[in-house]
């Protein structure tokens, strides 16, 4: 499809290539390219005081595995619940035990 553009520029008033809206958002996008990199070097862990302490961090491979642990000796001592208390009592106190474990990994 052919189309006439020196028609189509005078017709509805404007350019194919608008220099100055191009000029304008390169611009803009240089000073919000400018403002977010400054942002993310705020946050970097050398200036945030919340990761001074990492090596006191729990491990969370073994927090996790202990915590599926510590739910299926739970959901085990609540199915026994209805066919021997005393055997559910003692695995859902094992599990609060495992419970203070994990929270110590």
């Amino acid at each position: 499809m052919w189309v006439n553009w020196e028609f189509y520029k005078k017709k509805n008033n404007m350019s194919l290539r608008d220099y100055e809206g191009w000029r304008r958002y390169s611009k803009w996008k240089r000073e919000t390219y400018k403002a977010w990199e400054d942002s993310i070097k705020k946050q970097t862990p050398t200036n945030n005081p919340e990761t001074k302490n990492i090596d006191q961090m729990p491990d969370q491979k073994w927090h996790r595995r202990i915590s599926f642990i510590k739910s299926g000796i739970r959901i085990v001592g609540y199915c026994f619940i209805p066919f021997n208390l005393i055997t559910a009592t003692i695995l859902l106190i094992f599990s609060e035990i495992i419970g203070i474990v994990e929270e110590l990994v």
